[in-house]
């Protein structure tokens, strides 16, 4: 129970300091920042995050959607009209899908003992409940536990907006990729939290993932800004 309150507390602060995350150059920063993007250009679009753990990167991303989606509904300050291109993005409410295992990494071959399976162990209880307390609740969030390229069907209709994978193995990464694939557009925002690891090599997760994709698809993607200890920020090129 005590820990519970302690959760509730900390996410509570969150939605009272969500405005100052565009000064943070973490994963929180990321999020915000990317959502700052997606509507000053107006680019309509759902949510997918792949590799959720315990949720915090989840809500968080929708704190920062409500934040800016809130002033450009509101603000008496635009110097323009919320008509044509405008209204249109604003009739768009964003899905935010959460593709996880829900149950710790799975089995893989990286040979990292911070990777190893059954590592960074989470529920789908707990991320609900955490989501809950954030104001993130279903329909708007959609949970999809399983492997990525198990659930690959549970994908939404509408572009992505912004993608985060956050799933440190290769493996993963290329399922998310492929997964995710239809649904790039002009100026999504790709997210890879991880993309540094393995010592910065190309041969290794998700940059090698990334590498691979854009090589097979003819996709390209245009580096943005690093942010945390090892990842970074790509718009997409159709």
């Amino acid at each position: 129970m005590l820990d519970q309150l302690k959760d509730t507390l900390k996410i509570r602060y969150r939605q009272w300091r969500i405005a100052a995350s565009l000064q943070r150059n973490d994963a929180l920063g990321a999020l915000h920042r990317s959502w700052g993007y997606v509507h000053a250009t107006q680019l309509s679009g759902d949510y997918y995050e792949f590799g959720v753990y315990q949720g915090a990167s989840l809500f968080n991303s929708w704190l920062s959607w409500r934040f800016f989606r809130n002033r450009l509904e509101r603000s008496d300050s635009l110097p323009f009209e919320r008509t044509g291109t405008v209204a249109g993005f604003l009739r768009h409410r964003p899905v935010f899908y959460a593709f996880d295992t829900y149950c710790g990494m799975p089995d893989n071959a990286e040979g990292e003992d911070t990777l190893a399976t059954g590592s960074f162990q989470t529920s789908l209880e707990l991320v609900r409940r955490r989501c809950a307390i954030a104001g993130l609740t279903e329909p708007t969030a959609r949970f999809i536990p399983g492997l990525f390229a198990e659930t690959a069907d549970q994908i939404g209709a509408a572009p992505a907006a912004v993608v985060h994978i956050d799933c440190d193995l290769y493996a993963s990464a290329v399922d998310a990729l492929r997964v995710i694939r239809p649904r790039l557009v002009q100026g999504t925002v790709l997210l890879m939290d991880d993309y540094n690891l393995f010592r910065a090599s190309n041969a290794h997760g998700e940059r090698r993932a990334l590498r691979e994709f854009t090589e097979s698809t003819g996709i390209t993607v245009e580096p943005w800004f690093a942010y945390g200890p090892a990842s970074q920020a790509f718009f997409c090129h159709l």
